[in-house]
């Protein structure tokens, strides 16, 4: 089976865009990485122009970072960098579950739609042959399932924020990948997530969705977690929480 994504009919411009966002979740793209026009003009055979464009664009979308001396390169972050990232995306997203809490957005057919993203990351293993395929559908279905909930707030900037954040993060935990975990791990913490959702209590909701991300925070910052500010300082990992 096919994993990795076709480029859809598009602008120029939003092909070579895409071209690396699937390199980012397919965990080809790392922080620090350049990326040479020519060579991405030559290996999706178009111009330089287009290419140009999509590095302002990645550039505004705070994935590539562009100076006279080293030209485009994936973002790179300090420590102190990335845990900012960290708490922006976590503060935005808590306001996200809020809404969708306090305003009892989802019904049963979100719940259905998230257990089949679930559903699929259960059978994410056995679809990969190669570890660039499993690395891309992890990160897709891991991002589809988060989309959801940020499009299901109909908070579109607080959506386009996070998404830009994903990426971002992304290319970090890219440099070890086992700080992306596993289908199954990844699975049952969205299963969580979605049965916190289903309480329609949000203090249980915040519960889990912060001990989902404490993990990741733990694993890309190793020994710079005395960074973390109060408000994550008291999230600690690996609680059972197993059905």
């Amino acid at each position: 089976m096919a994993i990795m994504t076709k480029y859809e009919k598009k602008s120029l411009s939003d092909i070579v865009v895409s071209y690396v966002k699937n390199r980012i979740l397919s965990g080809s793209l790392k922080s620090g990485d350049k990326l040479i026009e020519s060579e991405i003009s030559s290996e999706l055979k178009i111009s330089r122009a287009p290419v140009r464009e999509a590095m302002r664009i990645l550039n505004e979308q705070g994935s590539v970072s562009f100076s006279p001396r080293k030209g485009n390169q994936v973002l790179e972050m300090s420590p102190k960098e990335i845990l900012e990232i960290f708490e922006i995306r976590i503060s935005l997203e808590i306001q996200v579950l809020n809404i969708l809490v306090t305003q009892n957005i989802l019904q049963e057919g979100d719940y259905q739609k998230l257990e089949n993203l679930t559903l699929q990351l259960l059978d994410g293993e056995q679809l990969c042959s190669k570890d660039e395929e499993r690395v891309f559908l992890l990160n897709t279905l891991d991002l589809s399932f988060h989309r959801y909930l940020w499009n299901a707030s109909e908070s579109r900037r607080r959506m386009q924020i996070l998404e830009g954040l994903f990426y971002q993060l992304l290319l970090v935990m890219n440099q070890n990948i086992v700080s992306l975990g596993s289908f199954e791990e990844k699975a049952q913490e969205h299963l969580r997530i979605i049965n916190a959702l289903k309480t329609k209590q949000l203090p249980i909701v915040l519960e889990e969705f912060q001990h989902h991300m404490h993990k990741y925070i733990e694993i890309t910052l190793g020994d710079n977690m005395q960074l973390l500010p109060d408000f994550l300082t008291g999230i600690k990992p690996g609680k059972d929480q197993s059905n």
